[in-house]
């Protein structure tokens, strides 16, 4: 460090702005006080204006913008980076004032030998374990301390101490440049905070650190303290933590010194020793204790908390919600955007400009300066014609090379281009809102635009006179100085922008669309002008919101009041903090194991075997989906259910146990029932699809009592097309009310509870549909526990039996995630669907096989299915019949399609039974009995003028072979059509 006229020792990389604000503050004729107008009373003025350095800008859930700074001051530098943070280092200087103030020949000799013995005292072994040399060097620091502090009024207000205090922050300035600008964490003072990569290169880093400055100062030392965790709240409020017994709390709400000051109403600051309330004290420290290790339970520590047991339990976890935001986790969990840093240089060889003033002064403007942007930023050729050379760099190595550097954080006026045919005029308002939505030097930013605009005006025979009073009109008033509404909204803390959607966090930290979150948060940020027009206004901002740079995601999972509960890839449940995922599902209930002890759970899986006794298992499988939605899972299952029943099966109670579990009582809109009862409505109506938009909380699409249309139990083409579409992931088009349409993600699970079979007229959704059969009435008596029956109104009302179904559905989709691809298609195959064989045709496909006396599967072995689906498509009068939705339905029968060489010709396609031998044996019968072969279906035979192998002679045989071949795989193909079933 250099030593300057005024005795101010000056660093390396100390600012020039900063040396003059210092050298003006020493000097003897600098009066340090000023009438302040609003109190009449002397204030101190300040060193300088806080230095920006760096900005970010809000990407995650909790995050909000805000300004990285070093405030320069009189008591030295204060700094801060607000966050959560892992892997620190704190690095404090020891005696940093009295040290500069030796150096600077600032003490007398009484306390100059008082410095130099507590330094001896310092570097004597053990003296830690000696308590007359600890008593003596306290004695001595308290000295240090209070002389040190105290202005030497006889050479000059302020002299004596500030000359120390600015060499001290020239010093830490300079030792945080070593570390890099970016790494510093927080400043106070005398020590910083240090976010670090590799232990190994730090410890070598830190030696090489202490030996340089050591050189120079001798009695300079130095201390450091490895921390895993840090939440910086500000630059004197911060926690740092390695467990729950090593911390170290500097919070302004949660450490001794504020609970003391919470008790007492008084600060230990201000105390002595001999008044300090030894209770109170001791009562301070254990809630301080209790806090930090509240944080690092909830925060860091991988274990799983225990959520459950006394009431006493519950109540401290609502006292961990306040801990927790004391703390400042909710304002201190911020990820920057990634900021890029540029510099700008003019290439003149390469310039068409030739104007020697113009060039030199986009030189100087440029020199030795580097510019932030979040943008990736390319060479360019700007409005003067010059081509502008734009290079990223590392402003820390920028930093060591460039010895006066300026950083901002804009993109200066004269670098930026100037469209074909754009006027200047525009060019200028252009700009204008560019310097409105910045936060930095607004005055430099103007000043150089308008110098850009005359030189531009006058090069181009433009009045310059005109485009000053332009600039000036802008500046003064309210035109063009309204900020991008987009921007502001998406960098709000409580916003995602999710597949170009905005989305708000609720008042249960979850994140939704719902219009009534949306609303008022808007509300919150427009000014009276655009509430009154507040429908346009908002479709203007979602519209803006739709720009790809805003890209945020979810996590999947639920959030209780106490619980994040998340399921990994592998199918691993999860249990975290409430505070520290983006999720967009609540529930009202906590993910309890324990609960399988409990009488509820034995009572939801009785009620569980009474809904499907047949297929108990696919019922917790369908209900397992629900955590699954949005996965590859979905898609890969591609299958919705029928919930069939008689009524008063219990359908209904299941929809009321989910609606508790997931709904939320102060909204009218359910988060599982379907927003319109009305299935093709619900799916084709933009304001119902809108509704039932997972992004605003919709888990499921539950249809109970369902209905298609007033007349028939239809689901038309359309209804079915969306289905297809929402249980693979394809997005639908849905519109609130006036407002503007949007792509809505529907819920992949889609559950139609009846009392009788709908009528799915789209042949590939009838494929994909699976029928879960309730057969029974329930009743008091069909829920048992413990040998005991339990009321239908018990089981509904007892929180314990949601507790249980929520377990019981996070427990069946792990099951669900953690099977093979072959067990998942296993679990809803259609062998196992209660829908029969006719419940999944199109209705002219079963009136087909009822007008030609089709009565079983059998019936179509041998058949060829292009001569066949002919013979359908004649008599079905249809010319929009499909074949491969026609093979589509003889698939669903359980039937095979087959290349068969049979008769010493080849046939494509041939209807076959599962098993080779039985599909031989009715071949040959029909060959050996009516010379028929695959292609005879109702073909004309012009030699016996009539027509041969009609469809009712395709029976043929059924008695005979059913005796053989009426077992395993092949019972399906005898099994008699019910035509009653179809409806």
């Amino acid at each position: 460090m250099i030593k300057d006229p005024s005795g101010l020792l000056i660093g390396h990389y100390t600012p020039t702005s900063a040396i003059l604000a210092e050298v003006t503050h020493l000097s003897n004729s600098f009066d340090h006080k000023f009438k302040d107008d609003v109190n009449s009373k002397d204030s101190s003025i300040k060193l300088m204006a806080k230095q920006i350095i760096d900005t970010v800008t809000v990407q995650s859930a909790l995050g909000h913008s805000q300004k990285e700074i070093l405030n320069f001051t009189n008591n030295g530098i204060y700094a801060a980076k607000k966050g959560i943070y892992t892997d620190v280092v704190q690095i404090d200087t020891h005696s940093q004032l009295p040290t500069f103030m030796y150096y600077l020949g600032l003490m007398d000799k009484k306390h100059e030998q008082l410095f130099l013995r507590k330094k001896e005292i310092e570097n004597m072994p053990d003296y830690k374990s000696d308590p007359k040399l600890i008593e003596e060097r306290e004695a001595i620091k308290l000295e240090l301390n209070i002389y040190c502090s105290t202005n030497d009024t006889g050479k000059g207000r302020y002299v004596n101490r500030l000359a120390a205090m600015y060499s001290g922050m020239n010093f830490i300035f300079d030792s945080m440049h070593y570390w890099g600008l970016s790494n510093v964490l927080n400043c106070v003072n005398d020590g910083y905070i240090l976010q670090i990569k590799d232990d190994g290169d730090f410890n070598k880093q830190y030696q090489d650190f202490k030996q340089q400055w050591q050189s120079e100062f001798p009695l300079l030392t130095f201390s450091k303290k490895h921390w895993k965790y840090a939440i910086i709240n500000g630059t004197q409020d911060y926690i740092l933590i390695n467990n729950s017994n090593d911390y170290k709390c500097r919070s302004s709400q949660l450490s001794t010194k504020a609970f003391y000051h919470q008790a007492t109403g008084k600060s230990l600051d201000k105390l002595k020793q001999s008044e300090i309330d030894n209770d109170a004290f001791k009562y301070a420290q254990e809630k301080e204790k209790v806090a930090m290790m509240v944080l690092y339970n909830n925060l860091f520590n991988n274990q799983e908390p225990d959520l459950y047991g006394s009431n006493e339990k519950l109540e401290d976890l609502n006292e961990t919600k306040e801990i927790l935001i004391k703390a400042g986790v909710v304002n201190a969990s911020f990820l920057p955007e990634k900021q890029h840093y540029y510099s700008f240089t003019p290439d003149l060889e390469n310039s068409d400009q030739d104007n020697d003033y113009i060039n030199q002064l986009t030189k100087r403007v440029l020199d030795g300066q580097i510019f932030m942007s979040t943008e990736l930023l390319r060479n360019r050729i700007n409005l003067l014609k010059q081509l502008i050379k734009v290079k990223e760099v590392n402003p820390d190595d920028y930093a060591n090379t460039n010895h006066v550097v300026m950083v901002n954080s804009f993109v200066p006026s004269i670098v930026d281009e100037i469209e074909k045919n754009q006027s200047i005029k525009n060019w200028v308002k252009y700009e204008v809102e560019k310097i409105e939505k910045s936060d930095e030097d607004k005055l430099y930013q103007y000043n150089l635009l308008a110098l850009t605009a005359q030189i531009y005006a006058n090069e181009h025979e433009e009045n310059p006179n005109s485009i000053l009073e332009l600039v000036n009109k802008l500046r003064t008033t309210n035109y063009l100085k309204k900020l991008d509404m987009g921007e502001i909204i998406a960098n709000d803390p409580r916003t995602l922008i999710v597949d170009g959607q905005l989305m708000v966090k609720d008042d249960k930290n979850i994140y939704t669309a719902k219009s009534s979150v949306v609303n008022h948060l808007l509300k919150e940020h427009f000014n009276r002008q655009q509430k009154q027009h507040f429908t346009s206004e908002k479709n203007n901002v979602l519209a803006l919101l739709e720009d790809k740079k805003y890209k945020d995601s979810l996590e999947q999972g639920f959030k209780s009041d106490y619980q994040s509960i998340l399921l990994d890839k592998n199918g691993n449940i999860k249990i975290d903090s409430p505070f520290k995922h983006k999720i967009s599902h609540h529930v009202n209930v906590n993910y309890n194991p324990s609960i399988v002890n409990d009488p509820a759970y034995e009572q939801l899986n009785s009620f569980l075997s009474h809904l499907a006794p047949n297929q108990t298992k696919q019922l917790k499988a369908m209900l397992g989906l629900i955590p699954l939605q949005g996965t590859d899972i979905m898609k890969e299952i591609r299958t919705f259910f029928i919930l069939k029943g008689v009524s008063g099966a219990g359908k209904s109670t299941l929809a009321q146990l989910l609606k508790g579990i997931f709904d939320d009582e102060n909204q009218s809109e359910s988060n599982i029932i379907s927003s319109a009862q009305n299935v093709n409505k619900a799916l084709l109506d933009e304001h119902y699809v809108d509704l039932n938009d997972t992004k605003k909380g919709k888990i499921m699409l539950w249809f109970d009592d369902f209905q298609s249309n007033s007349k028939t139990n239809i689901i038309t083409a359309n209804a079915g097309t969306v289905i297809n579409g929402a249980i693979t992931g394809v997005t639908q088009t849905g519109a609130a009310k006036y407002e503007k349409e949007h792509a809505v993600k529907l819920p992949s699970l889609i559950v139609i509870a009846t009392n009788s079979m709908p009528q799915i007229t789209q042949e590939g959704t009838a494929a994909r549909m699976f029928v879960i059969d309730s057969p029974s009435i329930l009743r008091d008596r069909s829920i048992k526990a413990k040998g005991k029956t339990i009321s239908i109104s018990d089981f509904v009302n007892n929180s314990k039996v949601k507790e249980a179904l929520f377990y019981l559905i996070m427990q069946e989709a792990s099951k669900i995630l953690k099977m093979n691809e072959k067990q998942r298609a296993n679990l809803f195959d259609r062998n196992h669907s209660a829908a029969t064989n006719l419940s999944r045709l199109s209705d002219s496909f079963l009136t087909f096989l009822e007008k030609n006396e089709i009565t079983a599967p059998y019936d179509f072995i041998g058949m060829q299915t292009i001569k066949l689906f002919e013979v359908y498509k004649q008599q079905s009068n249809s010319y929009n019949v499909s074949y491969r939705s026609f093979t589509n339905q003889l698939e669903m029968l359980g039937l095979v399609l087959k290349r068969k060489n049979f008769g010493g010709k080849t046939y494509q396609k041939v209807i076959c039974a599962n098993s080779t031998q039985l599909t031989s044996a009715k071949m040959k019968i029909m060959r050996d009995d009516f010379e028929v072969y695959p292609d005879c279906v109702e073909k004309w035979d012009s030699f016996k003028q009539e027509f041969i192998g009609r469809l009712k002679t395709w029976h043929h045989g059924f008695s005979e072979l059913k005796e053989k071949y009426d077992k395993n795989k092949d019972t399906i193909m005898f099994k008699p059509f019910d035509f009653s079933e179809r409806g």
